[in-house]
């Protein structure tokens, strides 16, 4: 019988495009965090506290993985990262359909394009052929 071992990730050196991806993620995360003020104008229909409270969770979710991804370029961050950005693109999506005033409509549809550039960006894989050495 044969046993299989586990793969573990290999950590290269990100490509400018995935620093890129990257650079946005931590932005989009960062861009999170102010949602947590009181002194937002809403409009008709306020979020729910604790909607906002994850949406900054996953924020730094995406800050840490992403700040971990550019330095050591560790693929599960950056999945993990891809993963953050989708759930919190998701999770914007409502806020395009309800009563709320232009900036907000705005602000909405940028972050739920902004992520889905960045998860492009960060996926993408170098196609150079690696050298085999014997």
């Amino acid at each position: 019988m044969t046993t299989l071992n586990a793969t573990t990730t290999r950590d290269i050196s990100p490509t400018a495009s995935v620093r890129a991806g990257l650079a946005l993620s931590a932005l989009i995360g960062l861009g999170n965090l102010p949602l947590l003020s009181r002194d937002i104008d809403w409009g008709n229909e306020t979020p729910p506290f604790g909607f906002m409270l994850l949406a900054a969770a996953i924020g730094m979710v995406s800050v840490v993985c992403a700040a971990f991804a550019w330095s050591s370029g560790n693929r599960r961050a950056i999945r993990l990262n891809a993963a953050a950005l989708i759930v919190n693109a998701l999770m914007v999506v409502p806020g395009l359909f309800v009563d709320i005033n232009a900036t907000m409509k705005v602000l909405s549809a940028v972050f739920v394009l902004a992520p889905l550039v960045a998860v492009v960006l960060m996926m993408r894989r170098n196609h150079a052929p690696t050298p085999v050495i014997d």
